[in-house]
Order: structure tokens, then sequence, then C-alpha cells
């Protein structure tokens, strides 16, 4: 998924605040908020391949985060030799693993060493990005999740990103 098809579809399953009547007070204000990506100004132009820096330069994704997983502002995006880091996941760094394009967990303690692997490449960790929101929007409403472990599996690339995606899941 590219940056710009995947802006489209969070803002496309992104429910209406009078869909939440029945959840608490103020729940509907705070949910859509970590969902909410905003418009820049002007357009940097980047590789077709490079999906995530495309979406931090173009989009403001500040705000956005899906389950526990956030995006840096642009101006905050650090390269080292090895990674180009661009994220968290919860307290852990996620970057982009230069040598294979993989994306990483990144230990918060030793910033050279992974602790997971989770997609990949940028356009896989996008559309995994959207399949958890879809499976959070399901349960949130229906009490159900609309993709299984081995679709989001599918999703991320194959068995290897299976270990995080469990964790995510139980």
């Amino acid at each position: 998924m590219t940056a710009a098809e995947f802006v489209t579809a969070i803002r496309a399953i992104t429910p209406n605040e009078s869909e939440f009547s029945m959840m608490p007070e103020g729940f509907a204000q705070i949910y859509l908020g970590e969902l909410h990506i905003g418009d820049k100004k002007g357009h940097h132009i980047t590789d077709p391949n490079d999906a995530v820096i495309d979406l931090i330069n173009n989009y403001d994704v500040s705000k956005l985060t899906i389950m526990i997983f956030s995006f840096v502002k642009s101006d905050d995006l650090r390269e080292t030799d090895r990674f180009i880091y661009f994220g968290w996941r919860e307290a852990f760094p996620l970057a982009i693993l230069k040598e294979t394009g993989e994306i990483v967990e990144i230990d918060w303690a030793d910033d050279e060493r992974i602790m997971s692997y989770i997609a990949t490449d940028q356009q896989s960790y996008l559309d995994l990005l959207f399949a958890l929101q879809e499976n959070n929007l399901s349960t949130l409403f229906s009490k159900t999740q609309k993709w299984d472990m081995e679709h989001l599996v599918n999703i991320a690339g194959d068995s290897k990103y299976q270990p995080h995606l469990m964790d995510l899941l139980s």
C-alpha cells in the first residue's frame, strides 16, 4: 500500500462520532483523535518503495496511533548506518533495516539490537497497520476480529513475522 492509499483507506474506515453513542462520554473524541491524519502543504517526492517515509514527509501523522504503533514527525526521522528510525511500538523504536528494507522493533536500551521483525517492507507495514485497524474497529463494534492470524501473517510478509503478531493479538 502506498502512503496515499493508506491515508485514503484509514479515512474511509474511520467511523463518525455518532457511531460511538453506546460508548462512554469522551471516548469517541479520544479514539478519533488518534486516527487523525492531517494534510501538509507541498509535496516531497519520495521513491514509491518508501511508503512509510512518504507518509511521514507528506502527511501529518504525528497524532496517528494504530493499536500501539505511532509515527515520528518528519523533522524527527533519524538515520544511522543500519536503520532509519520512523516511529514507535509503545516505548520501543521502530526502524527500517536498510540492509533488507524490513520493518523492525529496536531495543530502547540498545539502539543496535533488533527485538522483533514486524513486516517485510514499508508497503507491507502500511497494509498491516490498516488490517490491524480494521480488526480493532471490528472488535470494538461487533466483538469479532475481521482478520485471522494467517491473513495478518501473509500481509506482514511470511511466518518470520508471526511471533510479533501473536504478541499483538494475544
